[in-house]
């Protein structure tokens, strides 16, 4: 029988740390790398990847229908990640390919600290007091006032997985006041980690900072605007660690610019990658990173040994993966390794 082809897309770290993922694979697969640019279009990618019978996918680019009606061997595409905003879920599941993803609490401690370590940094103006010292500047430390997050109210949007940790550590670490907003949670979520349930304009209008633990789906795309931001209470913390589209960045940046918004902390940026030149990278109230919120060792390490479960569960064991992200195309005659 011949070995499945395993082509591991965009992923800078999926077995560079854990060489033990590689070669568990390697026992009955054939792997390639593949990298291409982020905004790659549909065409150009399914000649990337339509030999691949499987892929381990980063959180780019993106896979449209267009694509993965060009792969007729692809039987498991296995999301290095939680979210899975850049497949085409509908599409996948109509030609019987299965989408797989992390399980949220693998990366739960990580994104949910990785938050706080964002808020802690715009609101105590940690990157303004390094460059300072590097700078020879000392002095200006007078300029750098902070808020302290004690008694403060913070608002959450989402209080999922790992929205719910952050509400634990701020309540009960910090003593903070958490207000959250999540349709689509059981109410007694909201007493169990310490936070008030309100209406997202409630939260918008009374935070003292907010974070953003909420996938991007219809609902949530560029959910914070114009309008949101002129209600903002003065000096705002706004942390992002999903997704860039989730806010309007015309918006954002002008809040940024007039005082609307103190301070915008983020992980993610619409069109990422991007570098020096972006306009919020400018900004001296912004802080920007490379969308490390799952990058603890810990966590990728799990991020990695769920792929391999995944893939190992398909191809040798002729199962299905741990945490489907369309369990809907186990009833659509699913694709199967032969």
């Amino acid at each position: 029988m011949n070995k499945p082809l395993i082509s591991i897309v965009n992923s800078s770290t999926f077995g560079k740390h854990f060489t033990e993922h590689i070669e568990t694979l390697e026992q009955f697969a054939d792997l390639v790398h593949i990298t291409v640019p982020a905004d790659i279009d549909a065409d150009s990618l399914a000649e990337k990847i339509k030999d691949s019978d499987g892929i381990i996918a980063s959180v780019t680019p993106k896979f449209p229908r267009k694509t993965l009606e060009q792969c007729h061997k692809l039987i498991l595409l296995a999301r290095h990640g939680i979210g899975c905003d850049n497949v085409d879920l509908q599409a996948a599941t109509e030609l019987g390919i299965a989408v797989s993803r992390v399980k949220g609490v693998v990366e739960r401690e990580a994104v949910a600290e990785y938050a706080l370590a964002l808020l802690m940094a715009a609101s105590r103006r940690v990157p303004e007091g390094l460059l300072a010292v590097k700078n020879s500047d000392w002095a200006s430390r007078y300029r750098m006032i902070g808020m302290e997050l004690h008694g403060k109210t913070i608002g959450i949007i989402g209080l999922g997985n790992i929205g719910s940790r952050s509400a634990e550590i701020l309540s009960k670490g910090f003593g903070a006041n958490v207000i959250a907003t999540d349709p689509y949670i059981d109410k007694e979520r909201f007493k169990q980690f310490n936070a008030r349930e309100v209406s997202l304009q409630e939260l918008i209008n009374t935070s003292n900072a907010i974070l953003f633990h909420c996938p991007l789906t219809s609902e949530t795309h560029r959910m914070l605007g114009k309008e949101q931001f002129a209600v903002l209470k003065k000096g705002v913390v706004l942390v992002n660690t999903c997704r860039g589209e989730l806010v309007d960045e015309d918006a954002l940046y002008h809040a940024l610019q007039h005082g609307y918004l103190g301070a915008y902390a983020t992980d993610v940026v619409e069109g990422e990658p991007v570098d020096g030149t972006h306009r919020l990278v400018k900004l001296d109230n912004v802080i920007i990173t490379p969308h490390l919120g799952g990058y603890s060792w810990e966590s990728l390490r799990g991020m990695g040994q769920t792929c391999v479960d995944d893939m190992v569960s398909i191809f040798q064991k002729g199962g299905t993966a741990g945490e489907l992200a369309n369990p809907e195309v186990l009833q659509n005659n699913p694709r199967k390794w032969h």
